[in-house]
């Protein structure tokens, strides 16, 4: 789809390029999430003239370098059993004298500079038994961390900022309201392209770790009740492309149970080429989730012109009403409601009215000036 209706960047500048020095570990791994997120905040940073180090661990320079470029600076560190990132991040603190350490991922290490992180959501604080408990856990105090240790907190959402200032109400000074892009560009295959995997055009997708937070639950049941209704026999088989998270085999063998012919399709993860592939192919979108801090998916969907059905809460409904057909979260009737009617639609064109009013502003290079004018702030207040 053609973005030139975006937005471009918000002028927020004032005071100057920002040094920044981003943890880029998580920008090792294949670019869906939060490695999306950090891998277009900092090119779009380095477009708008600040400059950007990106550090990490020795052993993922090689994959990070492929993605960055071997011209952006890059710093790499032994982990040394966990001293590494205790040590040498805040030795070269000293030598190059970043203005503000940057963690996408809210996984601090000690610096002597400002630090500031991003929070995604407040979904481990949100459900008990979405991850294991010692993970649950983990991500609690990460975020408690972050909240006592930051300079700044950016948050994605309104709705991640509304539940992290319920729960911190101390860090309602230090929160910036960051909305992210979605105008990365999705390599679409050539028209003769085939789906991946011997799969059939005109599917039915839905992306994202197998996991409870997605509650593919609810899908694979609506599914089912849909293929019950006339007409249900040609329904067109629903695809999940995630890998396995927590409690994935109970989603797995829920599918069997409910339909044992196959009609249930499960990937494994996918990134690139691949996803791009998953969604030029589909006939519509489906997103169950009971919780999301952005839900890029959507975007990514209604940008690709995918009618979409999806689970009328969070983010979900901040961000993207109006580009989706709502259903009751948790409600398998609901969802086959929903999911028979965007069968039934065509993809919308490229200068869709209502695509465009809905996303216009959320851009990277809008995040990047948001999140240099929460950079900026600190540093006014340390001077």
């Amino acid at each position: 789809m053609h973005l030139k209706h975006l937005k471009p960047g918000l002028d927020l500048s004032g005071a100057g390029p920002v040094r920044v020095a981003m943890d880029a570990a998580v920008m090792a791994h294949p670019l869906t999430g939060v490695a999306r997120y950090a891998f277009e905040l900092g090119k779009a940073l380095s477009l708008q003239g600040h400059a950007v180090e990106y550090w990490t661990f020795n052993r993922l320079r090689g994959p990070l370098t492929a993605k960055v470029g071997s011209d952006s600076r890059i710093r790499t560190f032994p982990h040394l059993r966990g001293a590494g990132p205790c040590v040498f991040p805040h030795l070269w603190s000293l030598i190059s004298r970043p203005d503000i350490h940057h963690f996408p991922n809210g996984d601090l290490f000690p610096s002597p500079v400002p630090r500031t992180a991003m929070i995604h959501d407040l979904a481990p604080f949100l459900f008990d038994d979405i991850l294991p408990p010692d993970l649950r856990d983990f991500y609690r105090e990460r975020t408690r961390r972050i909240v006592r240790l930051c300079k700044v907190i950016v948050v994605n959402s309104q709705t991640t900022m509304d539940h992290l200032l319920d729960i911190f109400p101390e860090a309602s000074d230090r929160c910036r309201l960051t909305p992210l892009g979605c105008d990365h560009v999705l390599r679409l295959p050539a028209p003769a392209g085939k789906p991946p995997q011997g799969l059939a055009p005109g599917y039915l997708l839905s992306v994202g770790t197998i996991e409870p937070r997605k509650d593919y639950a609810t899908l694979i049941m609506a599914y089912r009740l849909l293929s019950d209704r006339p007409g249900g026999s040609d329904l067109p088989p629903l695809v999940i492309a995630g890998g396995d998270g927590y409690r994935a085999d109970e989603v797995r063998d829920l599918a069997r149970t409910l339909l044992p012919d196959d009609r249930v399709r499960f990937t494994g993860y996918v990134d690139g080429e691949m996803l791009s592939s998953l969604y030029a192919h589909a006939a519509a979108y489906l997103q169950a989730s009971l919780h999301e801090g952005f839900g890029l998916p959507v975007a990514e969907a209604a940008l690709l012109g995918l009618p979409v059905a999806a689970a009328d809460n969070s983010a979900i409904s901040e961000l993207f009403s109006g580009l989706y057909e709502p259903f009751e979260t948790g409600v398998p009737e609901s969802a086959a409601d929903a999911m028979e009617k965007v069968l039934h639609r065509r993809r919308r064109t490229p200068d869709d009215p209502t695509v465009i009013r809905k996303l216009d502003g959320l851009t990277w290079s809008n995040c990047a000036a948001l999140t240099a004018s929460a950079f900026e702030s600190v540093l006014k207040r340390s001077s």
